[in-house]
Protein backbone atom coordinates (compact mmCIF):
# COMPACT_ATOMS: atom_id res chain seq x y z
CA UNK A 1 0.00 0.00 0.00
CA UNK A 2 1.20 3.45 -0.85
CA UNK A 3 0.12 6.04 1.66
CA UNK A 4 3.27 8.10 2.00
CA UNK A 5 2.99 11.83 2.38
CA UNK A 6 5.59 14.39 1.45
CA UNK A 7 7.33 16.06 4.41
CA UNK A 8 6.62 19.61 3.27
CA UNK A 9 9.09 21.26 5.59
CA UNK A 10 11.78 19.09 3.99
CA UNK A 11 10.57 19.98 0.51
CA UNK A 12 10.43 23.65 1.42
CA UNK A 13 14.12 23.49 2.35
CA UNK A 14 14.96 21.87 -0.96
CA UNK A 15 12.81 24.22 -3.00
CA UNK A 16 14.39 27.44 -1.92
CA UNK A 17 18.08 26.80 -1.88
CA UNK A 18 20.02 29.62 -3.60
CA UNK A 19 19.87 29.26 -7.37
CA UNK A 20 22.91 29.14 -9.61
CA UNK A 21 23.37 29.50 -13.34
CA UNK A 22 23.44 26.04 -14.86
CA UNK A 23 26.70 24.59 -16.06
CA UNK A 24 27.45 21.16 -17.42
CA UNK A 25 28.45 20.15 -13.89
CA UNK A 26 25.29 21.27 -12.15
CA UNK A 27 22.55 20.74 -14.72
CA UNK A 28 19.36 19.97 -12.89
CA UNK A 29 17.28 16.84 -13.30
CA UNK A 30 13.94 17.33 -15.03
CA UNK A 31 10.79 15.34 -14.23
CA UNK A 32 7.68 15.75 -16.40
CA UNK A 33 4.50 14.05 -15.15
CA UNK A 34 1.60 13.72 -17.59
CA UNK A 35 -1.98 12.64 -17.07
CA UNK A 36 -5.10 12.37 -19.20
CA UNK A 37 -8.33 14.30 -18.78
CA UNK A 38 -7.47 16.15 -15.56
CA UNK A 39 -10.21 18.72 -15.00
CA UNK A 40 -8.35 21.93 -14.14
CA UNK A 41 -11.45 23.42 -12.51
CA UNK A 42 -11.26 20.72 -9.80
CA UNK A 43 -7.56 21.18 -9.07
CA UNK A 44 -6.85 21.96 -5.43
CA UNK A 45 -10.50 22.09 -4.33
CA UNK A 46 -13.94 20.63 -4.91
CA UNK A 47 -15.79 23.81 -3.94
CA UNK A 48 -17.82 23.63 -7.16
CA UNK A 49 -19.10 20.24 -6.03
CA UNK A 50 -20.02 21.44 -2.56
CA UNK A 51 -17.04 19.87 -0.79
CA UNK A 52 -13.97 21.18 1.03
CA UNK A 53 -11.94 18.10 0.07
CA UNK A 54 -8.70 18.60 -1.87
CA UNK A 55 -8.35 15.75 -4.39
CA UNK A 56 -4.73 16.63 -5.21
CA UNK A 57 -2.99 17.36 -1.87
CA UNK A 58 0.55 16.49 -3.06
CA UNK A 59 0.33 18.39 -6.34
CA UNK A 60 -1.25 21.31 -4.48
CA UNK A 61 1.64 21.30 -2.00
CA UNK A 62 4.16 21.25 -4.84
CA UNK A 63 2.29 24.10 -6.57
CA UNK A 64 2.58 26.19 -3.39
CA UNK A 65 6.35 25.72 -3.51
CA UNK A 66 6.37 26.75 -7.18
CA UNK A 67 3.26 27.91 -8.94
CA UNK A 68 0.13 26.80 -10.72
CA UNK A 69 -0.34 28.40 -14.12
CA UNK A 70 -4.02 29.41 -14.37
CA UNK A 71 -4.24 29.66 -18.16
CA UNK A 72 -2.84 26.44 -19.62
CA UNK A 73 -4.71 24.94 -22.60
CA UNK A 74 -4.56 22.11 -25.12
CA UNK A 75 -4.91 22.76 -28.87
CA UNK A 76 -6.54 19.50 -29.97
CA UNK A 77 -9.40 17.24 -28.94
CA UNK A 78 -7.38 14.06 -29.47
CA UNK A 79 -4.99 12.75 -26.78
CA UNK A 80 -2.48 11.51 -29.36
CA UNK A 81 -2.33 14.98 -30.93
CA UNK A 82 -1.94 16.87 -27.65
CA UNK A 83 0.80 14.48 -26.51
CA UNK A 84 2.52 15.09 -29.84
CA UNK A 85 2.27 18.87 -29.41
CA UNK A 86 3.56 18.76 -25.83
CA UNK A 87 6.72 16.91 -26.81
CA UNK A 88 7.49 18.41 -30.23
CA UNK A 89 6.12 21.97 -30.16
CA UNK A 90 4.20 21.10 -33.35
CA UNK A 91 0.51 20.92 -34.11
CA UNK A 92 -0.47 17.48 -35.29
CA UNK A 93 -3.47 17.44 -37.57
CA UNK A 94 -4.56 15.56 -40.61
CA UNK A 95 -2.15 17.52 -42.81
CA UNK A 96 0.97 16.55 -40.91
CA UNK A 97 1.67 13.26 -42.63
CA UNK A 98 5.25 12.65 -41.59
CA UNK A 99 7.40 13.55 -38.65
CA UNK A 100 11.14 13.57 -38.18
CA UNK A 101 11.83 11.56 -35.00
CA UNK A 102 14.97 13.60 -34.41
CA UNK A 103 12.78 16.59 -33.52
CA UNK A 104 11.26 14.77 -30.54
CA UNK A 105 12.00 16.06 -27.02
CA UNK A 106 13.92 12.87 -26.08
CA UNK A 107 16.54 13.47 -28.78
CA UNK A 108 16.81 17.10 -27.72
CA UNK A 109 17.71 16.21 -24.14
CA UNK A 110 20.00 13.43 -25.28
CA UNK A 111 21.93 16.08 -27.24
CA UNK A 112 22.07 18.17 -24.05
CA UNK A 113 23.90 15.32 -22.28
CA UNK A 114 20.98 13.94 -20.23
CA UNK A 115 20.04 10.37 -19.45
CA UNK A 116 16.52 10.01 -20.86
CA UNK A 117 13.65 7.80 -19.67
CA UNK A 118 9.96 7.35 -20.46
CA UNK A 119 7.69 5.39 -18.12
CA UNK A 120 3.95 4.84 -18.40
CA UNK A 121 1.35 5.26 -21.15
CA UNK A 122 2.96 5.48 -24.59
CA UNK A 123 1.03 6.92 -27.55
CA UNK A 124 3.06 5.91 -30.60
CA UNK A 125 3.68 2.58 -32.37
CA UNK A 126 7.47 2.84 -32.56
CA UNK A 127 9.46 2.08 -29.41
CA UNK A 128 10.66 5.01 -27.29
CA UNK A 129 14.26 4.46 -28.39
CA UNK A 130 13.34 5.92 -31.79
CA UNK A 131 12.26 9.09 -29.99
CA UNK A 132 15.48 9.59 -28.05
CA UNK A 133 14.80 7.65 -24.82
CA UNK A 134 17.59 5.44 -23.48
CA UNK A 135 15.38 3.65 -20.99
CA UNK A 136 11.68 2.86 -20.92
CA UNK A 137 8.85 0.93 -19.30
CA UNK A 138 5.61 1.38 -21.25
CA UNK A 139 2.13 -0.14 -20.99
CA UNK A 140 1.44 -2.50 -23.86
CA UNK A 141 -2.24 -1.50 -23.62
CA UNK A 142 -2.95 1.73 -21.66
CA UNK A 143 -6.55 0.54 -21.14
CA UNK A 144 -5.34 -2.38 -18.99
CA UNK A 145 -4.67 -0.85 -15.58
CA UNK A 146 -4.75 -4.02 -13.45
CA UNK A 147 -1.85 -6.48 -13.81
CA UNK A 148 -0.71 -4.77 -17.01
CA UNK A 149 1.81 -6.14 -19.49
CA UNK A 150 4.86 -3.88 -19.49
CA UNK A 151 7.22 -3.46 -22.42
CA UNK A 152 10.75 -2.68 -21.22
CA UNK A 153 13.85 -1.65 -23.11
CA UNK A 154 15.10 -5.16 -22.31
CA UNK A 155 11.92 -7.27 -22.84
CA UNK A 156 8.31 -7.77 -21.67
CA UNK A 157 6.70 -8.77 -18.39
CA UNK A 158 3.37 -8.77 -16.53
CA UNK A 159 3.45 -6.95 -13.19
CA UNK A 160 0.74 -7.43 -10.59
CA UNK A 161 -1.01 -4.36 -9.22
CA UNK A 162 -2.54 -1.14 -10.50
CA UNK A 163 -0.71 0.70 -13.27
CA UNK A 164 -0.59 3.97 -11.28
CA UNK A 165 1.42 2.26 -8.53
CA UNK A 166 3.46 0.17 -10.97
CA UNK A 167 4.51 3.13 -13.11
CA UNK A 168 5.71 4.97 -10.01
CA UNK A 169 7.57 1.91 -8.65
CA UNK A 170 9.40 1.51 -11.97
CA UNK A 171 10.29 5.20 -12.05
CA UNK A 172 11.63 5.07 -8.48
CA UNK A 173 13.66 1.96 -9.29
CA UNK A 174 15.35 3.79 -12.14
CA UNK A 175 15.98 6.86 -9.98
CA UNK A 176 17.72 4.71 -7.38
CA UNK A 177 19.97 3.32 -10.10
CA UNK A 178 20.65 6.54 -11.98
CA UNK A 179 19.84 9.40 -9.63
CA UNK A 180 23.45 10.23 -8.77
CA UNK A 181 25.17 9.44 -12.04
CA UNK A 182 27.49 11.95 -13.68
CA UNK A 183 24.73 12.94 -16.09
CA UNK A 184 21.45 14.62 -15.13
CA UNK A 185 18.24 12.83 -16.08
CA UNK A 186 15.22 13.83 -18.13
CA UNK A 187 12.28 11.59 -17.30
CA UNK A 188 8.66 11.60 -18.48
CA UNK A 189 6.15 9.68 -16.38
CA UNK A 190 2.72 9.27 -17.99
CA UNK A 191 -0.32 8.17 -15.95
CA UNK A 192 -3.44 6.99 -17.86
CA UNK A 193 -5.88 6.06 -15.06
CA UNK A 194 -7.95 9.26 -15.15
CA UNK A 195 -9.35 8.23 -18.53
CA UNK A 196 -12.67 6.45 -18.97
CA UNK A 197 -13.87 4.18 -17.30
CA UNK A 198 -11.95 5.40 -14.23
CA UNK A 199 -10.81 2.14 -12.62
CA UNK A 200 -9.24 3.03 -9.24
CA UNK A 201 -6.94 0.86 -7.14
CA UNK A 202 -9.05 -1.30 -4.84
CA UNK A 203 -7.56 0.44 -1.80
CA UNK A 204 -9.07 3.73 -3.02
CA UNK A 205 -12.67 2.54 -3.38
CA UNK A 206 -13.42 3.35 0.25
CA UNK A 207 -12.47 7.00 -0.31
CA UNK A 208 -15.40 9.40 -0.65
CA UNK A 209 -17.96 6.71 0.28
CA UNK A 210 -19.54 9.03 2.83
CA UNK A 211 -19.28 12.15 0.67
CA UNK A 212 -22.15 13.67 -1.30
CA UNK A 213 -21.06 15.82 -4.23
CA UNK A 214 -23.36 18.48 -5.63
CA UNK A 215 -24.01 18.22 -9.33
CA UNK A 216 -23.25 21.46 -11.25
CA UNK A 217 -26.14 23.92 -11.54
CA UNK A 218 -26.40 23.23 -15.27
CA UNK A 219 -26.37 19.44 -14.88
CA UNK A 220 -29.87 19.22 -16.39
CA UNK A 221 -29.12 21.56 -19.29
CA UNK A 222 -31.59 23.08 -21.68
CA UNK A 223 -29.67 23.21 -24.98
CA UNK A 224 -32.00 25.79 -26.56
CA UNK A 225 -29.27 28.46 -26.52
CA UNK A 226 -26.65 26.22 -28.07
CA UNK A 227 -26.05 24.83 -31.51
CA UNK A 228 -27.76 21.59 -32.49
CA UNK A 229 -24.31 19.93 -32.46
CA UNK A 230 -24.58 19.81 -28.66
CA UNK A 231 -27.65 17.61 -28.83
CA UNK A 232 -25.99 14.73 -30.67
CA UNK A 233 -23.08 14.01 -28.35
CA UNK A 234 -22.75 10.75 -26.43
CA UNK A 235 -21.24 11.98 -23.19
CA UNK A 236 -24.39 12.57 -21.19
CA UNK A 237 -24.05 11.07 -17.71
CA UNK A 238 -27.71 10.13 -17.50
CA UNK A 239 -27.98 8.51 -20.91
CA UNK A 240 -24.52 7.38 -21.98
CA UNK A 241 -22.72 6.05 -18.90
CA UNK A 242 -23.19 2.29 -18.77
CA UNK A 243 -24.11 0.89 -15.36
CA UNK A 244 -21.79 -2.12 -15.75
CA UNK A 245 -18.91 -1.08 -18.03
CA UNK A 246 -18.54 2.48 -16.72
CA UNK A 247 -19.96 2.38 -13.20
CA UNK A 248 -19.31 -1.22 -12.06
CA UNK A 249 -22.87 -1.74 -10.83
CA UNK A 250 -22.50 -5.47 -11.28
CA UNK A 251 -20.17 -7.90 -13.01
CA UNK A 252 -20.74 -11.34 -14.48
CA UNK A 253 -19.70 -14.04 -11.97
CA UNK A 254 -17.23 -15.53 -14.43
CA UNK A 255 -16.05 -12.76 -16.74
CA UNK A 256 -13.82 -15.11 -18.72
CA UNK A 257 -16.71 -17.32 -19.82
CA UNK A 258 -19.73 -15.04 -19.96
CA UNK A 259 -18.42 -12.13 -22.05
CA UNK A 260 -16.26 -11.51 -25.06
CA UNK A 261 -13.81 -9.31 -23.16
CA UNK A 262 -14.31 -6.40 -25.52
CA UNK A 263 -14.97 -3.60 -23.01
CA UNK A 264 -12.21 -1.90 -21.03
CA UNK A 265 -13.71 -3.19 -17.79
CA UNK A 266 -13.77 -6.74 -19.15
CA UNK A 267 -10.14 -6.47 -20.24
CA UNK A 268 -9.19 -5.44 -16.73
CA UNK A 269 -11.28 -8.11 -15.01
CA UNK A 270 -9.76 -10.71 -17.31
CA UNK A 271 -6.28 -9.54 -16.27
CA UNK A 272 -6.99 -10.07 -12.54
CA UNK A 273 -6.22 -13.17 -10.56
CA UNK A 274 -9.02 -14.75 -8.50
CA UNK A 275 -8.03 -12.98 -5.29
CA UNK A 276 -7.98 -9.57 -6.95
CA UNK A 277 -11.30 -10.20 -8.68
CA UNK A 278 -12.96 -11.19 -5.40
CA UNK A 279 -11.63 -8.05 -3.68
CA UNK A 280 -12.90 -5.93 -6.56
CA UNK A 281 -16.44 -7.38 -6.49
CA UNK A 282 -16.59 -7.23 -2.68
CA UNK A 283 -15.57 -3.55 -2.66
CA UNK A 284 -18.67 -2.57 -4.64
CA UNK A 285 -21.10 -5.10 -3.16
CA UNK A 286 -22.67 -3.08 -0.32
CA UNK A 287 -23.11 0.08 -2.42
CA UNK A 288 -24.60 -1.81 -5.34
CA UNK A 289 -27.00 -3.78 -3.15
CA UNK A 290 -28.20 -0.59 -1.45
CA UNK A 291 -28.92 1.03 -4.80
CA UNK A 292 -30.63 -2.12 -6.13
CA UNK A 293 -33.19 -1.84 -3.31
CA UNK A 294 -34.25 1.59 -4.56
CA UNK A 295 -36.64 2.37 -7.42
CA UNK A 296 -35.01 5.40 -9.05
CA UNK A 297 -36.77 7.66 -11.50
CA UNK A 298 -34.88 9.17 -14.42
CA UNK A 299 -33.60 12.13 -12.41
CA UNK A 300 -32.52 10.17 -9.32
CA UNK A 301 -30.78 7.59 -11.54
CA UNK A 302 -28.89 10.39 -13.28
CA UNK A 303 -27.75 11.75 -9.90
CA UNK A 304 -26.70 8.27 -8.75
CA UNK A 305 -24.67 7.85 -11.93
CA UNK A 306 -23.07 11.25 -11.33
CA UNK A 307 -22.08 10.25 -7.78
CA UNK A 308 -20.52 6.97 -8.90
CA UNK A 309 -18.73 8.64 -11.84
CA UNK A 310 -17.31 11.61 -9.93
CA UNK A 311 -16.17 9.49 -6.99
CA UNK A 312 -14.34 7.00 -9.21
CA UNK A 313 -12.77 9.82 -11.21
CA UNK A 314 -11.57 11.47 -7.98
CA UNK A 315 -10.29 8.12 -6.65
CA UNK A 316 -8.15 7.70 -9.76
CA UNK A 317 -6.96 11.29 -9.42
CA UNK A 318 -6.15 10.82 -5.74
CA UNK A 319 -4.14 7.66 -6.47
CA UNK A 320 -2.13 9.47 -9.13
CA UNK A 321 -1.54 12.44 -6.82
CA UNK A 322 -0.35 10.14 -4.03
CA UNK A 323 2.09 8.47 -6.40
CA UNK A 324 3.46 11.74 -7.77
CA UNK A 325 4.15 12.79 -4.19
CA UNK A 326 5.92 9.49 -3.59
CA UNK A 327 7.99 9.94 -6.76
CA UNK A 328 9.09 13.52 -6.02
CA UNK A 329 10.02 12.59 -2.47
CA UNK A 330 12.11 9.68 -3.73
CA UNK A 331 13.96 11.84 -6.26
CA UNK A 332 14.83 14.44 -3.66
CA UNK A 333 16.10 11.71 -1.30
CA UNK A 334 18.07 9.80 -3.91
CA UNK A 335 19.67 12.58 -5.96
CA UNK A 336 21.89 15.45 -4.89
CA UNK A 337 21.14 17.37 -8.08
CA UNK A 338 18.54 20.04 -8.36
CA UNK A 339 15.15 19.05 -9.74
CA UNK A 340 12.78 20.92 -12.02
CA UNK A 341 9.27 19.50 -11.88
CA UNK A 342 6.48 19.89 -14.43
CA UNK A 343 3.00 18.45 -14.22
CA UNK A 344 0.26 18.86 -16.80
CA UNK A 345 -2.55 16.94 -18.46
CA UNK A 346 -3.06 16.22 -22.15
CA UNK A 347 -6.72 17.31 -21.98
CA UNK A 348 -9.34 18.52 -19.53
CA UNK A 349 -12.69 16.87 -18.76
CA UNK A 350 -16.32 17.67 -18.06
CA UNK A 351 -17.36 16.69 -14.55
CA UNK A 352 -21.12 17.13 -14.80
CA UNK A 353 -21.22 20.52 -16.56
CA UNK A 354 -24.09 20.38 -19.12
CA UNK A 355 -24.68 16.88 -17.69
CA UNK A 356 -21.52 15.62 -19.47
CA UNK A 357 -18.58 13.42 -18.48
CA UNK A 358 -16.37 13.54 -21.64
CA UNK A 359 -14.02 15.95 -23.40
CA UNK A 360 -13.12 16.79 -27.04
CA UNK A 361 -15.02 20.11 -27.16
CA UNK A 362 -13.48 23.55 -27.29
CA UNK A 363 -15.40 24.51 -24.15
CA UNK A 364 -13.35 25.51 -21.11
CA UNK A 365 -13.71 22.29 -19.02
CA UNK A 366 -12.32 20.30 -21.95
CA UNK A 367 -9.49 22.57 -23.13
CA UNK A 368 -8.12 24.04 -19.90
CA UNK A 369 -5.54 21.88 -18.12
CA UNK A 370 -3.55 22.19 -14.87
CA UNK A 371 0.11 23.20 -15.17
CA UNK A 372 2.27 22.91 -12.04
CA UNK A 373 5.89 24.09 -12.05
CA UNK A 374 8.34 23.82 -9.16
CA UNK A 375 12.07 23.65 -8.50
CA UNK A 376 13.97 21.85 -5.74
CA UNK A 377 17.53 21.98 -4.39
CA UNK A 378 18.83 25.02 -6.25
CA UNK A 379 17.21 24.32 -9.58
CA UNK A 380 15.39 27.07 -11.43
CA UNK A 381 12.70 27.48 -14.02
CA UNK A 382 11.86 30.48 -16.19
CA UNK A 383 9.11 32.78 -15.05
CA UNK A 384 6.00 32.84 -17.17
CA UNK A 385 3.42 35.54 -17.62
CA UNK A 386 0.43 33.96 -15.92
CA UNK A 387 -1.96 36.37 -17.63
CA UNK A 388 -1.02 34.87 -21.02
CA UNK A 389 -2.20 31.53 -22.32
CA UNK A 390 0.28 28.66 -22.10
CA UNK A 391 -0.49 26.13 -24.85
CA UNK A 392 0.65 22.55 -25.26
CA UNK A 393 2.81 23.69 -28.19
CA UNK A 394 4.68 26.00 -25.78
CA UNK A 395 5.89 23.10 -23.63
CA UNK A 396 8.69 22.02 -25.99
CA UNK A 397 10.51 25.34 -25.84
CA UNK A 398 9.82 25.70 -22.13
CA UNK A 399 11.47 22.33 -21.45
CA UNK A 400 14.24 23.24 -23.88
CA UNK A 401 15.07 26.26 -21.79
CA UNK A 402 15.11 24.16 -18.62
CA UNK A 403 17.57 21.78 -20.25
CA UNK A 404 20.05 24.29 -21.63
CA UNK A 405 23.28 25.06 -19.82
CA UNK A 406 22.89 28.81 -20.12
CA UNK A 407 19.94 31.04 -19.39
CA UNK A 408 18.06 32.00 -22.55
CA UNK A 409 14.95 34.02 -23.18
CA UNK A 410 11.84 31.90 -23.48
CA UNK A 411 10.76 31.94 -27.10
CA UNK A 412 7.29 30.49 -27.45
CA UNK A 413 7.53 30.06 -31.19
CA UNK A 414 9.11 26.85 -32.40
CA UNK A 415 10.71 27.69 -35.77
CA UNK A 416 9.97 24.18 -36.99
CA UNK A 417 6.31 24.36 -36.07
CA UNK A 418 3.40 24.59 -38.49
CA UNK A 419 1.94 26.84 -35.79
CA UNK A 420 4.93 29.15 -35.49
CA UNK A 421 3.16 32.28 -36.68
CA UNK A 422 0.59 32.05 -33.89
CA UNK A 423 1.24 33.32 -30.39
CA UNK A 424 0.23 32.12 -26.97
CA UNK A 425 -2.03 35.12 -26.62
CA UNK A 426 -4.61 33.14 -28.58
CA UNK A 427 -5.82 29.55 -28.73
CA UNK A 428 -6.63 27.89 -32.03
CA UNK A 429 -8.33 24.56 -31.33
CA UNK A 430 -9.16 21.69 -33.71
CA UNK A 431 -11.42 18.67 -33.49
CA UNK A 432 -11.11 17.32 -37.02
CA UNK A 433 -12.97 14.01 -36.91
CA UNK A 434 -16.48 12.86 -36.02
CA UNK A 435 -15.41 9.26 -35.62
CA UNK A 436 -15.20 8.75 -31.88
CA UNK A 437 -17.25 7.27 -29.09
CA UNK A 438 -18.48 10.65 -27.90
CA UNK A 439 -19.95 11.75 -31.26
CA UNK A 440 -18.59 15.26 -30.82
CA UNK A 441 -19.15 17.17 -34.03
CA UNK A 442 -16.00 18.22 -35.89
CA UNK A 443 -15.18 21.83 -35.17
CA UNK A 444 -12.48 24.41 -34.74
CA UNK A 445 -12.39 27.69 -32.92
CA UNK A 446 -10.43 30.65 -31.64
CA UNK A 447 -10.10 32.00 -28.10
CA UNK A 448 -8.61 35.50 -28.17
CA UNK A 449 -8.98 38.01 -25.36
CA UNK A 450 -12.31 37.58 -23.64
CA UNK A 451 -14.11 36.11 -26.66
CA UNK A 452 -14.37 32.63 -28.11
CA UNK A 453 -15.77 31.66 -31.50
CA UNK A 454 -16.52 28.05 -32.52
CA UNK A 455 -17.44 26.76 -35.97
CA UNK A 456 -19.00 23.30 -36.37
CA UNK A 457 -17.93 23.19 -39.98
CA UNK A 458 -19.76 20.08 -41.30
CA UNK A 459 -23.08 21.70 -40.42
CA UNK A 460 -21.93 25.33 -40.80
CA UNK A 461 -23.14 26.22 -37.30
CA UNK A 462 -21.55 28.77 -34.99
CA UNK A 463 -21.18 29.76 -31.35
CA UNK A 464 -19.78 32.96 -29.90
CA UNK A 465 -19.14 33.57 -26.18
CA UNK A 466 -18.06 36.46 -23.99
CA UNK A 467 -15.97 34.62 -21.38
CA UNK A 468 -15.68 37.63 -19.07
CA UNK A 469 -19.45 37.81 -18.68
CA UNK A 470 -20.29 34.16 -19.29
CA UNK A 471 -17.40 31.92 -18.08
CA UNK A 472 -19.69 28.87 -18.16
CA UNK A 473 -20.33 29.38 -21.90
CA UNK A 474 -24.08 29.06 -21.51
CA UNK A 475 -25.26 31.99 -23.66
CA UNK A 476 -24.53 31.75 -27.38
CA UNK A 477 -24.29 35.33 -28.69
CA UNK A 478 -23.93 34.39 -32.34
CA UNK A 479 -27.40 35.42 -33.45
CA UNK A 480 -27.57 38.64 -31.45
CA UNK A 481 -27.49 41.57 -33.87
CA UNK A 482 -25.47 43.84 -31.58
CA UNK A 483 -22.45 41.51 -31.85
CA UNK A 484 -22.37 40.98 -35.62
CA UNK A 485 -19.45 43.30 -36.42
CA UNK A 486 -17.34 41.67 -33.70
CA UNK A 487 -18.36 38.20 -34.83
CA UNK A 488 -17.35 38.92 -38.42
CA UNK A 489 -13.96 40.10 -37.16
CA UNK A 490 -13.50 36.88 -35.20
CA UNK A 491 -14.57 34.78 -38.18
CA UNK A 492 -11.76 36.31 -40.19
CA UNK A 493 -9.27 35.81 -37.35
CA UNK A 494 -10.37 32.18 -37.11
CA UNK A 495 -9.79 31.56 -40.81
CA UNK A 496 -6.39 33.23 -40.60
CA UNK A 497 -5.41 31.01 -37.67
CA UNK A 498 -6.57 27.89 -39.53
CA UNK A 499 -4.41 28.82 -42.51
CA UNK A 500 -1.40 29.49 -40.29
CA UNK A 501 -1.86 26.10 -38.63
CA UNK A 502 -2.15 24.51 -42.09
CA UNK A 503 -5.59 23.20 -41.20
CA UNK A 504 -8.19 22.55 -43.87
CA UNK A 505 -11.15 22.12 -41.56
CA UNK A 506 -12.51 25.60 -42.24
CA UNK A 507 -13.22 24.52 -45.80
CA UNK A 508 -15.29 21.46 -44.91
CA UNK A 509 -18.91 22.61 -44.96
CA UNK A 510 -20.96 19.62 -46.13
CA UNK A 511 -24.10 19.30 -48.22
CA UNK A 512 -27.63 19.62 -46.89
CA UNK A 513 -28.30 15.98 -47.81
CA UNK A 514 -25.32 14.90 -45.68
CA UNK A 515 -26.50 17.06 -42.80
CA UNK A 516 -29.99 15.54 -42.86
CA UNK A 517 -28.58 12.02 -42.95
CA UNK A 518 -26.20 12.63 -40.06
CA UNK A 519 -28.99 14.04 -37.91
CA UNK A 520 -31.34 11.17 -38.60
CA UNK A 521 -32.25 9.00 -35.60
CA UNK A 522 -30.86 5.96 -37.40
CA UNK A 523 -27.44 7.53 -37.93
CA UNK A 524 -27.13 9.00 -34.46
CA UNK A 525 -28.06 5.73 -32.77
CA UNK A 526 -25.09 3.88 -34.26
Amino acid sequence: MHHLSIPWIFLFFWAFQPTNAQTKENQSNLLVCLSEDHAAHLFDSLDKLGSSINPTPHLSGIAKLGYLHPNAYCTSAVTENTAFSLLTGLVKNSNLETFDHSKFIGHLFDSFGYKTAFIGAWTWEDEPKFYGFDYWHILEDPDVLLNPKIKHNWGNSVIEGHSTDIITDLAIRWIRQEGNSEKPFFMIVSYPATRRPWIPPVRMIKNYNEEWFEAPDNFFTDFAQRTPANKYQRMNIAQDLDLIDDLFFESPPDINKSTDGSSILEKNLNSMNDEQKSAWVLSWKAQNEAFARESPNDQSLAIWKFQRFIKNYLRCLLAMDENIGRLVESINLESERGLNFVYTSERGRFTGEFGWFGSEWMYEPSTRVPLVLASFNGAQFPKLNQDELFLDIDMYNFLKELGTTEAIALNKQNPDSNYSALTSKELYFVKDSDRDNYRVCSHHGLRKGKYKIIHYFPFDEWEFYDLSRDPGEEENLYRQNIHQDLIEKYKELLNQSAKLAKSQVYKKVFSEAWKRKQRSPEQRSR
